[in-house]
């Protein structure tokens, strides 16, 4: 079942030489035992004991430290999962947890942690039996297991203030996952919201007024936020030029790529790349 992945810290490169990872997938660190210090686009993080942190996909990160009794899985999970489980919440809901994504971690209760480390460790050794095996059963019973903990999620990140309590329309609530799932796959081609509005077969008026009502923030600032966060990603994880990244990022060159950059981060891609290079090769 290649839509989710687990690893623990015994499959981590031996030496810490900080390689970089570029998750395609959502990614979750849940923290057992001893501490992470881990660099999360450009900023050093402090995981212990308890914790749970999402990155979302469009970051990077690096492990910094791991203390010598640290225990911790990491899982993967595709980002466009969410459309094919079944889940009794919101679809927004359902999008804001498959897409989980947060500055800093979440410490739920003792208890709650040792539930969700419970079934991610009976996920963890069923996805590698299901490996060896290839049993469709094994499958089914990952998707279960997974479903529980993104339940379990569900109820920590709620209890953290990080859920919209307002009842929300619901066609609104359906414009607005689509087009975020829209975004995902076409925000380095199409910056207009007229495609997506197009796509949608609804006003860009409309769009707008739906996506800010539920996600509180104006779709144009969406699609900037996921160039930018990849942009910030590949400038630091890749060897690409500024020409390579703007024509990526279908702009009509790099002077284009790097005035968009500016304006938004405040320095140019060229000094961001050198100002960040230290805080993933020291």
């Amino acid at each position: 079942m290649n839509e989710i992945q687990l690893i623990d810290q015994s499959e981590l490169p031996q030496k810490l030489d900080n390689p970089i990872y570029h998750p395609l997938n959502t990614t979750c660190i849940l923290v057992n035992t001893g501490t992470l210090v881990i660099n999360c686009n450009g900023t050093p993080l402090l995981l212990q004991a308890g914790n749970i942190f999402f990155i979302g996909y469009n970051k990077y990160y690096s492990f910094l430290d791991i203390s010598t009794d640290a225990k911790f899985k990491i899982l993967n999970y595709d980002r466009n999962f969410s459309s094919r489980i079944r889940l009794s919440i919101s679809k927004y809901d359902a999008y804001r947890l498959i897409h989980a994504n947060s500055a800093v971690p979440f410490v739920p209760k003792a208890s709650d942690f040792d539930s969700i480390w419970t079934l991610v460790s009976a996920l963890h050794q069923n996805c590698k039996k299901a490996q060896i095996q290839q049993k469709d059963f094994l499958q089914k019973a990952n998707i279960n297991i997974f479903m529980a903990i993104i339940y379990l999620l569900a109820a920590i990140i709620y209890d953290s203030g990080e859920s919209h309590e307002a009842a929300r329309n619901q066609r609104k609530e359906e414009i607005t996952v689509q087009f975020l799932q829209l975004v995902a796959d076409n925000y380095k081609q199409h910056r207009e919201l007229a495609f997506y509005a197009e796509l949608l077969n609804i006003s860009i008026k409309y769009l707008s007024i739906s996506v800010r009502e539920i996600t509180k923030d104006a779709p144009s600032d969406i699609l900037t936020n996921w160039l930018l966060s990849e942009a910030r990603a590949q400038l630091i994880v890749s060897n690409k030029t500024i020409n390579q990244l703007a024509q990526e990022f279908h702009f009509s060159d790099q002077y284009a790529f790097s005035k968009f950059f500016k304006k938004h981060v405040g320095i140019t891609p060229s000094i961001f790349r050198k100002q960040q290079a230290s805080n993933v090769t020291n």
